[in-house]
């Protein structure tokens, strides 16, 4: 890798005009882990509801010593767990409404 390359990569920009972060994509995506300020940004939550919902268990994190990191299958999870059909019944996982069944 040149030394120009490198530099270009360390200095891509995670957040665009938009203001918020970009999931990579590809085999590996699962990999590039997320801070807790990327999460706060795509869910729009302040950083002390995150770490509640860390400590409560409803958020699976990493911890790579003091550092709190998040994988992107975890946010996907933790949504898909707490979706609603807009009437507050929660849906099914099966895709059927909770009265369906």
């Amino acid at each position: 890798m040149t030394r120009e390359t490198a530099a270009a990569n360390a200095g891509r920009n995670r957040y665009p005009a938009t203001g918020r972060p970009v999931l990579p994509e590809g085999p590996y995506w699962d990999l590039d882990l997320l801070t807790p300020d990327d999460v706060c940004a795509l869910l729009k939550v302040k950083k002390s509801w995150l770490y509640d919902a860390v400590e409560n268990g409803a958020l699976e994190a990493i911890r790579l010593g003091k550092q709190l990191r998040f994988r992107p299958s975890a946010l996907t999870r933790y949504l898909d767990e707490r979706a609603s059909n807009g009437n507050g019944d929660e849906r099914a996982s099966n895709g059927m409404d909770a009265d369906d069944s």
